[in-house]
């Protein structure tokens, strides 16, 4: 609480938006999954890694695309130009490795998890503080690799609970490949691929290329000569031909440039507005075929070899290799989506990209992302270190809300002890139990109808009470029994001793 200066009165200091509290119950839950996950990921051979919070933001800016870089967290203040909260954990770790002294042996299986930072506007199910849990696999490239990472991350998912996972699998790959046989400009390349990496952070897909398309055909109807030559190669060097014949036919033209420089110029032009529509269709098409292939993994394996393979060769061999070997590793493959309509992360990842999602009744929660982002290592210094890199990442929330809307989760009596009643009996008795036996004690001096509220509060099994008697309650079974306060320390010694634990 704060003064407010106009009345004197406190006032109240909320959370800042975006942000919510994890009470104990809720914030248990939360650390159950992040165990579960990294228990998963370590039987997989992935080691846990930590990386700081702050970061560079340069770090972020020179691989993550739009999607990520218009949400960073700027950290404000003396000294910290430049450095923010971290978005994500990926590009940490990759910094991590290339920045490392010796680096570790390949292929390089690491966890990571913690809270990550992005400024977007919230809402239902959109925060600005969430905790990420997941793993990287770096120096391993081709579908084996790929296959691995998406096969532990339904393993994990099922290790919760979860039955059947939905698994959606695209191919960036694809979309690149044939956006540079389509015969675009490179700028005009680059503009679409930035322009899908952007709407694909918000959720949609390859289909959203047609608005960028719509507003490159708009700018060849309307850009001059000069605007042309952006998207246009260099004009060809000055042909003494060429500017004879131009001065015959424009005899009054004026200026420094040459004729065949004007010609070149004017040639330019005029093959632009062809080459770059006759393009522009031609990636409409591209578009369009690919926002309808999705479906079964077969199915579309089936499609894509009839209608790419010539096109696109090597992406769809990979694809039908990578589900060849989900196949192998035992994954489902009737719970396996092919999407090719499928943009996320473009800006970031390389070929493959996946996401999982579980079905409630509330519709399909997407609960983990990942794929392959080959390069990233280079572009944060790694010249010399293997590039090839793959991963995913858990969104705890999101995992929880999931979680929550397939089985609400019902809590079990844990085992545990609360002692009440005379404070110094009490604590003599908490002392002894915490020296013997690796469960709770908790010491609380009340009586026994809101001590046994207290005690299931806190998931405790056993009430006892010390007074003139000494009485053991047991929650889970309902019962209550009286013993002599040096019985009771009788009979758990006797227990332990039975255990084979310290009956001291």
């Amino acid at each position: 609480m704060s003064p407010d200066p106009s009345n004197g009165v406190e006032r109240h200091v909320g959370l800042v938006r975006g942000t919510r509290d994890w009470l104990q119950a809720d914030c248990a839950r939360m650390s159950g999954y992040e165990r579960s996950l990294t228990a998963s990921f370590a039987r997989a051979g992935y080691r846990p890694v930590r990386t700081p919070i702050l970061e560079l933001a340069d770090l972020h800016e020179r691989k993550s695309g739009a999607g990520i870089v218009g949400k960073l967290f700027e950290v404000s203040g003396a000294g910290t130009a430049g450095i923010c909260l971290r978005p994500e954990l990926t590009a940490g770790l990759a910094r991590a490795y290339v920045e490392a002294a010796e680096p570790p042996p390949l292929p390089w299986r690491a966890a990571v998890s913690g809270p990550v930072f992005r400024f977007q506007e919230p809402g239902e199910a959109v925060v600005r503080e969430f905790v990420q849990a997941g793993v990287e696999l770096i120096g391993a490239g081709g579908p084996a690799a790929d296959a691995e990472v998406i096969w532990l991350a339904d393993w994990s998912l099922r290790a919760l609970g979860v039955a059947a996972p939905k698994v959606r699998i695209g191919h960036v790959g694809l979309i690149l490949e044939l956006l540079d046989a389509a015969g675009l400009p490179p700028s005009a390349n680059s503009a679409l691929i930035e322009s899908l990496s952007e709407a694909a952070s918000e959720g949609k897909g390859v289909k959203t290329l047609e608005a960028a398309l719509d507003r490159l055909t708009e700018w060849l109807g309307t850009a001059g000569a000069d605007a042309a030559a952006a998207f246009a190669p260099a004009a060809a060097a000055a042909d003494p031909g060429v500017d004879r014949l131009f001065r015959h036919l424009v005899p009054d033209v004026a200026g420094r440039r040459s004729g065949g420089e004007i010609v070149g110029r004017l040639r330019a032009k005029w093959a632009l507005e062809h080459s770059l529509s006759d393009a522009l269709e031609n990636v409409r098409g591209i578009v369009a075929a690919l926002s309808a292939l999705r479906g079964p993994a077969r199915e579309v394996l089936a499609r894509l070899e009839r209608e790419f393979a010539a096109r696109a060769p090597g992406t769809v061999a990979a694809l039908a290799e990578l589900c060849d070997m989900l196949d192998r590793l035992g994954v489902d493959l009737g719970r396996v989506e092919l999407d090719l309509g499928f943009g996320r992360g473009i800006g970031f990842y390389t070929q493959m990209i996946f996401e999982l999602s579980v079905d409630t009744s509330e519709g399909a929660v997407e609960v983990c992302g990942g794929g392959r982002y080959d390069g990233l290592a280079r572009v944060l210094g790694g010249r010399d270190r293997d590039d090839r890199g793959a991963g995913f990442a858990f969104g705890l929330e999101r995992l929880d809300r999931a979680l929550a809307a397939t089985a609400p989760t019902v809590e079990k009596p844990s085992r545990g002890w609360l002692v009440t009643g005379d404070p110094r009996r009490a604590a003599t008795l908490a002392t002894f139990l915490r020296d013997r036996v690796d469960l709770p004690v908790v010491v609380a001096e009340m009586e026994i109808a809101p001590a046994v509220a207290h005690a299931k509060s806190l998931g405790l099994d056993r009430i006892v009470t010390i007074a003139a008697e000494v009485e053991v309650w047991d929650l889970e079974h309902g019962d209550v029994r009286a013993v002599r306060g040096d019985e009771l320390v009788a009979q758990i010694k006797g227990r332990l001793a039975l255990a084979g634990g310290d009956a001291r």
